[in-house]
């Protein structure tokens, strides 16, 4: 079956189901395509046990509401909310949702002004967070920066607000020239900035291997490929990607490799301050992908001896999380070199395998500047956040993420809860709390023994959480996050999701780039437009095809490194430490998402597009061969189940769920020419999940599993259909919504449908109060049908235990599509109160609030709290 390439949805629907089929063929009529409606649902309609099934659903509801009104100029848009640092002056910047059509305007102009603590006018600059769905609406949130001045009435410390008003004006940046050139600020630079950007050679960064040979990138020099990721009055920063090249190249047994890491250099200037960022990530990820050059051909195990950065030294080096292998420095000749990866002490190398990355967050500033330059990389100075409140001059509602009209929070687009009932300062202390931790574990170097860090650093590394990939359990296993950091307005929060980030990673070799330093995706490795040549599950199976060239990688450092005696003591037990697999994806996604949502962060964003990538690179409707293989685990063995077995469900689950989930989020952080080269994949995954979605059920999942009731049925498992259906809210909102009619109506009928089963008496058995973690769905043989209701099941096909821990945001999504009472009734009676369903949840506290969050804002706005 040869990939299905389309405009619009060709949904396959069971008769009986006349109001599905009836809203999918309107939409299709529409587009002048036709929907097939295949009556072969076994156990649907008149059904084998007189199961009535999901009956007739009108979808009437919306789950985000309509934008908030427009505001005229002067009028406040939002508080910016920060922690004051101990600096006269920074640069405060601070993520903010808007209204559609809000940025870029049409006419050019920026379209706010921060104002001082004094209400003085401050240049004020604007960068594109994420995105509407339709490109035409600009983005959904953005970042406002500006150089604001601390008020002397304020103690240091303390929290304070500044105003931002609507107030376009004429900005005066001009049009970035994708050159080093949009380093230089519009509105001027620091003389020494200047003398910094004018040196090719300025900036350094440089490695060795085990013969002493040099490997040098410079990120300075204008080789490379460039990305302009902000550009404006305040602040500017460019990406540039290198590889690091051996100076000189030997040849022989000494000799050098053809190249070492990737380096991704992620460069800030500040405006007028003294300052400069240069945030760096190191990859061992090459795919070989362009055989005419040698700079991406994949290099297997590498071991080296350190890294090092050198800048001129009348600057400083600050970084974030100082570990204990940072930090030997030497000063001589004007530079000033400090090892990122110091040497291991006992003169073993360090090590990294194929695919393997690090990055690390540095900030270097002048003797006049180096304590802002601490304060910014370690300590979040500047970091703010939008505020929840009205205007008590006119009552307007600010843009925030408590804002119902502006709540473009997470690929999901709903509004946060209001978290003042358990106490901000309690909030903040947990914050604190989780900072503080982190940091230790991070520069002292040590774990706990177990989960959450579970080994002390390993070398360069310091992984997070314990060695198995597909730990079970849901620490971490969130719909949301970011909630409590959010409401506590807390930059240490931001930090703490800045280390567990940069501990997930080093235990991640999931790297894969090209040669230009883009993530490789699907694409280009597709041949003749039909098939892929290898398969891929969290990594490439080097087994089903090579054409990387890994297995021809140069070995005979590694040779003489084991020859030497030089292997690190650290190797084995970091090798041991395995990617997270896709079904416990989230895990890694999670903190990268809440950076780029809160802090417009570029190396977190990054991240998301390559994991993105790596899930469609597993997850794609291509053969695996140019036989016709097709990987059991793909998309393509999921559409010819379908094809064969429409609306009986499939193996659908959490694994595809949070892989989607992370594509989502990287389509609504991207730019238009991305998101233009993988909208078709969306469609595709859009068409399959509403194809398979059982007809009288609304089960998605129908996996056969020994974990699952032995594997003596067709069976869903609780979690896994709320992971499935807060990935269909956010495909729904951040890919199609406002963009595509059809998709978006498509992708609220399958989440409605699956909502609805959740609510039904397959999963809340009668006389009980929560669902069942696992139920069947029908027999093993596919076309004996499936269960319609729980009177057709069979006697045990369902799990003796409940599932109260990931099911909360379904309550929501449910009531926000269908009006339905029932929803709230269902979640009341899983609370086990007596009382409100509000007083219930907020009676929690913060316990479990990344998976409770939808349903607890819904209750505050039906309550009128929100």
């Amino acid at each position: 079956m040869q990939a299905t390439r389309m405009g619009a949805p060709s949904p396959r629907r069971c008769a009986e189901r006349g109001r599905r089929g009836r809203t999918r063929a309107g939409g299709l009529a529409a587009l002048g395509v036709a929907a097939a409606l295949v009556a072969s649902c076994a156990g649907g309609g008149d059904g084998t046990g007189g199961g009535a099934g999901l009956g007739p659903t009108s979808f009437v509801g919306e789950d985000g509401g309509s934008p908030a009104p427009a505001l005229s100029n002067g009028q406040t848009v939002t508080l910016l909310e920060t922690k004051l640092p101990y600096l006269d002056e920074f640069t405060l910047r601070a993520t903010v949702p808007v209204i559609p059509k809000t940025y870029p305007r049409a006419d050019g102009l920026e379209p706010f002004t921060v104002l001082d603590y004094d209400g003085t006018p401050l240049v004020t600059q604007t960068n594109p967070v994420a995105f509407f769905a339709n490109d035409a609406d600009g983005a959904s949130v953005v970042e406002v920066v500006a150089r604001v001045r601390k008020d002397p009435a304020l103690t240091y410390g303390a929290f304070t607000t500044y105003r931002l008003v609507m107030d376009p004006h004429p900005a005066a940046a001009s049009t970035p020239s994708r050159t080093l050139a949009d380093l230089r600020a519009p509105g001027g630079l620091a003389p020494a900035v200047l003398g910094l950007l004018s040196d090719p050679n300025a900036i350094e960064i440089s490695a060795y291997d085990v013969f002493g040979n040099r490997y040098v990138c410079r990120p300075l020099d204008g080789s490379g490929w460039l990305r302009v990721e902000r550009y404006g009055d305040v602040e500017s920063e460019l990406r540039v990607f290198q590889h690091m090249m051996p100076e000189p190249a030997v040849g022989g047994a000494t000799g050098t490799l053809p190249h070492l890491f990737g380096v991704h250099a992620y460069l800030r200037t500040f405006g007028v301050a003294e300052m400069f960022e240069i945030d760096l990530r190191f990859n061992n990820g090459d795919t070989g992908n362009d055989t005419g050059d040698p700079r991406d051909d994949p290099l297997g195990k590498v071991y080296f001896e350190r890294i090092d950065l050198t800048v001129p030294s009348t600057w400083y080096v600050e970084q974030g999380f100082e570990d204990p292998f940072f930090g030997q420095e030497v000063v001589g000749s004007g530079r000033r070199t400090i090892s990122i990866v110091n040497p291991n002490p006992d003169g073993s190398m360090h090590v990294i395998d194929w695919q393997g990355q690090m990055h690390r967050r540095i900030m270097i500033g002048t003797s006049f500047s180096r304590n802002e330059a601490r304060q910014t990389i370690q300590e979040g100075a500047g970091l703010g956040f939008c505020s929840r409140g009205t205007d008590p001059g006119d009552g307007h509602e600010y843009w925030s993420w408590w804002n119902r009209g502006t709540s473009h929070y997470f690929p999901q687009n709903y509004q946060l809860p209001d978290l003042r009932h358990v106490g901000i300062w309690n909030l903040r202390g947990q914050e604190q709390g989780k900072f503080d931790a982190l940091r230790g574990y991070l520069e002292n170097g040590n774990g706990t023994g177990n989960y959450p860090v579970q080994s002390g650093n390993l070398g360069w590394a310091h992984p997070y959480g314990v060695t198995y990939g597909g730990m079970t359990g849901g620490d971490e296993i969130f719909c949301y996050d970011g909630v409590t950091t959010a409401n506590a307005a807390s930059r240490l929060g931001i930090l703490a999701y800045r280390a567990t980030h940069r501990m997930h990673t080093e235990r991640m070799p999931t790297a894969f780039y090209d040669l230009d330093g883009e993530p490789s995706s699907v694409e280009d490795w597709l041949v003749g437009g039909i098939y892929v040549p290898f398969e891929y599950f969290v990594h490439p199976d080097l087994k089903t095809g090579d054409p990387f060239g890994v297995g021809s990688a140069p070995t005979f450092q590694v040779q003489a490194v084991q020859n030497q005696g030089k292997v690190p003591s650290y190797e084995s037990a970091l090798f041991r430490f395995e990617a997270h697999d896709y079904q416990h994806y989230i895990r890694y996604t999670r903190s990268a998402k809440v950076l780029a949502w809160l802090s417009n962060d570029s190396i977190a964003k990054d991240d998301l597009r390559m994991q993105a990538e790596n899930f469609r690179l597993a997850y794609h409707p291509y053969d695996n061969g140019v036989s016709g293989h097709v990987q059991g685990t793909g998309m393509k063995a999921d559409q010819q189940f379908v094809a064969t077995n429409p609306s009986k469900g499939f193996t659908f689950g959490r694994g595809e769920a949070w892989g989607s989930d992370c594509s989502v989020a990287a389509y609504a952080l991207s730019d238009q020419a991305w998101r233009s080269a993988r909208i078709d994949w969306f469609r595709q995954l859009a068409t399959l999940v509403s194809d398979g979605q059982g007809s009288c059920n609304g089960f998605i999942q129908a996996t056969i599993s020994p974990k699952m009731l032995n594997g003596q049925f067709r069976a869903r498992q609780q979690i896994e259909q709320s992971i499935t259906e807060n990935m269909l809210q956010g495909l729904r909102e951040s890919v199609f919504r406002g963009a595509d009619n059809a998709y978006s109506d498509l992708v609220r009928d399958v989440l409605g449908d699956s909502l609805r089963g959740f609510i039904s008496d397959m999963v809340f058995m009668p006389g009980e109060s929560a669902p069942r973690s696992i139920g069947g769905v029908g027999p093993l043989d596919p076309n004996q049908g499936i269960w319609c209701s729980f009177k057709q099941m069979t006697n045990g096909a369902w799990s003796q235990y409940k599932e109260t821990y990931q099911d909360w945001s379904s309550f929501a999504w449910g009531y926000e599509l269908t009006g339905d009472q029932e929803f709230l009734d269902k979640a009341l009676g899983q609370t086990g109160s007596g009382g409100s369903l509000l007083n219930a949840m907020q009676s929690q506290g913060t316990s479990n609030i990344e998976n409770r969050s939808a349903l607890l804002a819904l209750v505050q706005r039906l309550n009128g709290t929100l």
